[in-house]
């Protein structure tokens, strides 16, 4: 009896364990879920691979320090002093260009006097008229004309403020790097062919693109002052923020850029009409994409490749590049990327059939085109050539306008009437005349702590360990 009761127990303790190994076991067996099928030519996809390049023996490349510090011609962006920050439409804590920003102490002891910033920016290349409206919660009573340029209701207990701001111009610099990033060709590293999904559901290869959700892995990155948690991939060698009005993503006939037609909001290393058969036609090509850790120094990228990518017209030309966009981190290289070139078979062929080296913004407003020719029977002449084998061109984002009063700062003063352990929310918003809904309605939020200030009294040396 005591044998049976003895293994009984021994069971009982046994069999969570046994549990979990089989749970653990399990997942470790699990491969990761192939992209979802959108609508047809077009992939969804969650799971990122990350390769560690330092695992492979590489050092990451220390940029210059001209080349992350340089991006402003006159005035750098503000960064903000001891805050918290919610995320809103263009107050991004982690973004340089945020339209909005408000700072204030985070920790205050009831009575305490909080000095509130906000600060108020116009990145966009056109004069905006602006209303800004912060309201007071009531853990917050107003300090009498404390308010810098703000208007002070007591009975709404709201402040406010309308005018315009001239043009900061947030626009791109693109220039050959002086230092050459290496093409990676990520299958060696074990990334799928994008391809590869849709030739097993029976599609071409051809106009086709896969979304790629970075928020979800922890990753952002941005483009003319927006933060962006997804880019799209096209297969016609560009990367889209895939947010611009009726954008196509998939269109393989490039442009000249800026241009207000869709798709808008892109980087375009080698857009060029390509089609890397599949269904019907023969294979030919890859497409690879994957976060890249210890590229850059400090810095993750998102690294898309088109490897040996033939022109729909003519499938013996073929080129091979890449796009690097820099995920945020701190803040060094907000906002740039890297167009990165290995063999483009016949140069002379590929301006025959047309291609755009270029970036532009989301409505098509703002943009650069660093090389061009056109297709199609568009009528814009050529530009520049295709570049040689081993060329990196570097994308910087540049303030055109930063000698333009683009931005105004405003502060009042509030007593801290909150309770410990109490926490105060204030929401500062503008909307303005932006023809971008992300940027036309933008908010900032500050977090204030309030507890009690706690002091450890401090004894000199010889005070402690006397004569």
């Amino acid at each position: 009896m005591k044998k049976q009761t003895l293994i009984r127990n021994l069971f009982l303790v046994l069999l969570p364990v046994l549990s979990i190994v089989l749970v653990v076991q399990a997942q470790e067996n699990v491969t990761p879920h192939d992209p979802t099928v959108t609508v047809p030519g077009q992939r969804y996809t969650e799971n990122i691979l990350v390769i560690d390049m330092r695992d492979y023996g590489y050092q990451p490349m220390q940029l210059p320090n001209e080349i992350i510090n340089n991006s402003q011609l006159t005035k750098q962006p503000w960064s903000p002093t001891i805050s918290q920050l919610d995320g809103g439409g263009g107050s991004d804590p982690n973004n340089p260009y945020a339209v909005i920003r408000k700072t204030a102490p985070t920790f205050l002891q009831p009575g305490a006097t909080a000095h509130y910033e906000i600060r108020l920016a116009n990145y966009e290349s056109i004069t905006h008229t602006y209303q800004l409206t912060d309201t007071l919660p009531p853990q917050l009573a107003y300090v009498p004309g404390s308010a810098s340029d703000l208007t002070y209701d007591p009975a709404t207990r709201i402040l406010t403020w309308q005018g315009e701001l001239p043009p900061g111009h947030l626009d791109y610099v693109i220039e050959e790097n002086s230092l050459t990033l290496p093409y990676l060709d990520l299958a060696d590293f074990g990334a799928v062919n994008l391809c590869g999904d849709f030739i097993a559901n029976g599609e071409d290869c051809d106009n086709v693109t896969v979304t790629f959700n970075l928020g979800v892995n922890g990753y952002a990155t941005n483009l003319y002052g927006e933060t962006l948690t997804q880019l799209v991939v096209s297969s016609n060698g560009i990367v889209l923020a895939g947010d611009a009005p009726g954008n196509q993503p998939q269109s393989g006939h490039n442009q000249w850029l800026p241009d207000a037609s869709p798709p808008g909001h892109l980087l375009a290393g080698l857009w060029h009409d390509i089609d890397m058969g599949g269904a019907s036609t023969a294979n030919s090509g890859r497409w690879h994409a994957a976060i890249i850790s210890g590229l850059i120094e400090g810095h993750d990228v998102f690294y898309a490749q088109w490897h040996d990518a033939p022109y729909a017209n003519d499938p013996d030309l073929t080129a091979r590049h890449a796009i690097a966009v820099v995920l945020n981190g701190d803040g060094g290289l907000t906002g740039h990327a890297f167009f990165i070139y290995d063999n483009i078979s016949d140069p002379a062929q590929t301006v025959a059939q047309g291609y755009t080296i270029g970036i532009e913004d989301k409505l098509g407003v703002r943009g650069v085109t660093y090389a061009y020719a056109p297709c199609c029977g568009d009528s814009q002449p050529p530009q520049g050539y295709p570049p040689a084998a081993g060329t990196t061109l570097h994308l910087r984002p540049v303030l055109f306008g930063a000698a333009n009063d683009y931005y105004r700062t405003f502060s009042y003063e509030a007593i801290v009437n909150g309770q410990v352990p109490e926490t105060i929310t204030n929401t500062a918003v503008a909307t303005s005349s932006s023809s971008d809904l992300a940027l036309a309605h933008v908010w900032s939020t500050h977090y204030l702590y309030v507890r009690l200030q706690t002091y450890i009294p401090l004894l000199r040396f010889d005070e402690v360990v006397g004569p």
